[in-house]
């Protein structure tokens, strides 16, 4: 399902920064605030707001951060949604994941590869989300802990002559997905918002069942590999690795998915779903002038049903520019463009895809 961040196409309005002036161990809250004026094929012309909110808890060496947004847009759709990431227990604990409530017209395209790319039929869902997860930071850059999720589901329109129906696909009727997980991570990048050096693991495993209170039956695998090299005084280069592995019957909504924002830039987020999804990525991140930075990216994904299943690869290409709101902890807007095959997107959102 599309992570609801939204794909902006048309940025029509001033950048306005708020500094707040309270503090927390010495360490001042900051707050990056920019009205939107904005068109994407998703939502055609929107109004909304979005920002973040960035601070240090006692002790804690990293950056906590909220992020806020809410939207309304030409097809009377609502999204709010606010991400985050919280230190607190003196570092040793951390929380992360998202509160959002979403009335939007979703566009499905089928699942797998089989489908053409002209294909597509849509649906309106509005449903509340949850995602929290809590981790115990142990020795050596290491952290475990549990992963909750929730989303209430429900389809209040939808095409009587497509896919979602005639197929009968799990989740066409909506439903509500609650389950649970264990996560464990290793962390050795320099920076959060914007590591020149390091390397990021996570594994998780998450289940739905009766038992979780859940519509639907199935368990995943979940493992993301990041790696950054400083090759210069300003230049750096990312990589990134995920690899997804579903068992049981998700619905597609909650199915594995590329496009969007940070999984292949340049298709539509969901463009392609299926159980099992594996995806390389590349970024070189060039700073710049002042405050302005720019970068490359490439990558290749695919996702695929079964394990016998012929792969077919979907590459992308792009480039954005930068623009730091925080020099000294290194916190960008990023506003990328990103093409695929037959498709290309543009983002605009705050924090690097990876």
């Amino acid at each position: 399902m599309k992570k609801c961040l939204l794909q902006l196409v048309l940025l029509l309005s001033l950048i306005h920064t708020v500094q707040a002036q309270e503090k927390v161990d010495s360490n001042k809250v900051k707050v990056f605030a920019l009205p939107l004026f904005f068109y994407s094929p998703d939502t055609r012309f929107g109004i909304g707001a979005g920002g973040i909110t960035t601070f240090r808890t006692p002790v804690s060496t990293q950056p906590s951060s909220v992020t806020f947004s809410f939207a309304y847009t030409q097809r009377k759709q609502i999204l709010a949604w606010f991400p985050y990431q919280v230190y607190f227990g003196r570092g040793k604990y951390l929380s992360y994941g998202e509160l959002g409530w979403y009335k939007y017209v979703y566009q499905f395209f089928g699942i797998g590869n089989e489908y053409d790319n002209e294909y597509l039929e849509k649906y309106t869902a509005q449903y509340p989300r949850l995602r929290a997860t809590f981790l115990r930071n142990l020795n050596h850059g290491n952290a475990v802990g549990i992963r909750l999720a929730m989303d209430n589901f429900k389809i209040t329109q939808y095409d009587s002559s497509g896919l979602l129906l005639k197929k009968n696909i799990t989740g066409w009727q909506g439903g509500r997905s609650f389950g649970a997980g264990l996560v464990w991570w290793k962390d050795s990048r320099d920076n959060r918002f914007y590591p020149g050096r390091g390397s990021f693991i996570e594994s998780s495993w998450y289940f739905e069942n009766k038992f979780t209170g859940s519509d639907f039956e199935f368990s995943r695998l979940n493992l993301e590999l990041a790696k950054f090299f400083t090759l210069g005084k300003k230049t750096i280069l990312a990589l990134e690795g995920t690899a997804v592995v579903t068992m049981g019957n998700a619905p597609f909504f909650n199915m594995a998915q590329l496009g969007g924002t940070r999984r292949l830039r340049g298709y539509f987020e969901g463009k392609f779903r299926d159980k099992h999804l594996l995806l390389a990525q590349a970024e070189l991140r060039q700073e710049g002038f002042g405050r302005f930075g720019g970068v490359a990216f490439a990558g290749m994904g695919t996702v695929f049903g079964s394990a016998g299943e012929s792969l077919e690869w979907r590459p992308n290409g792009g480039i954005g520019l930068r623009y730091q709101l925080d020099k000294k902890q290194k916190l960008n807007i990023r506003a990328d463009y990103g093409f695929g095959v037959k498709s290309q997107g543009f983002y605009l959102t705050f924090g690097e895809a990876f």
